[in-house]
């Protein structure tokens, strides 16, 4: 997905400040969608308006000068360009806890605390379902239906993960399963290895008694 095409996707909805970018990115549907931060939008505003697809105006507000970024004809083009253009399939995000996840059982860690990073998920997870609910009440911003759509997908995602999280601290709350899928014992050496390598004095053969 290139910087320049969610910059100009950006300035679609309304002239923008860098401030205004910046936000947007933040805190905004953008910045939920993407992986951008904003030090990897900024760089890119003068190139694009030396390739003639965005221009830029001095304005003064509250008595400080502020420059505005507008599509230019050649922006819009360029912009319905990229609508038209298929999706690449989303890859998976990434995700700090679903990767440790995949390591849990091989480092022998404690179930009791991978509950407690699911539960502080599905609260966080709840916060930010609360604060999407909210978004098209909060008289502030601007929602058609196509953001609506983008929204209630968000959301359907969120009250999935939630469904996801209560199942696994279920599961997690019972006696550890033994592994759905494992033709190569890797369960038993990895808890060898893991002996071995935390406790090597319970290998060791005891000396013998002359």
């Amino acid at each position: 997905m290139s910087v320049d095409y969610i910059i100009l996707g950006i300035l679609s909805l309304a002239p923008r400040s860098g401030y205004d970018m910046k936000a947007e990115v933040e805190k905004g549907s953008v910045g939920m969608l993407s992986a951008l931060s904003f030090g990897s939008i900024y760089p890119r505003l003068k190139s694009l308006e030396q390739a003639g697809l965005i221009t830029v105006q001095e304005e003064e507000q509250a008595g400080r000068g502020k420059r505005m970024y507008e599509l230019t004809a050649e922006g819009w083009r360029q912009l319905q360009n990229w609508l038209d253009l298929p999706s690449e399939y989303p890859i998976p995000q990434k995700d700090e806890l679903l990767l440790k996840m995949l390591f849990w059982g091989a480092a022998g860690a404690d179930r009791t605390t991978l509950i407690e990073h699911l539960k502080r998920r599905r609260d966080e997870s709840s916060d930010f379902l609360r604060y999407l609910a909210e978004r098209p009440q909060d008289g502030r911003s601007f929602i058609d239906e196509y953001g609506m759509l983008v929204l209630e997908y968000m959301q359907s995602r969120l009250e999935a993960e939630i469904g996801w999280i209560d199942k696994a601290i279920r599961q997690l709350e019972g006696e550890p399963a033994v592994p759905i899928q494992d033709p190569h014992w890797l369960s038993v050496l990895q808890k060898s290895r893991r002996t071995k390598a935390l406790n090597p004095e319970a290998d060791e053969e005891p000396e013998a008694k002359e």
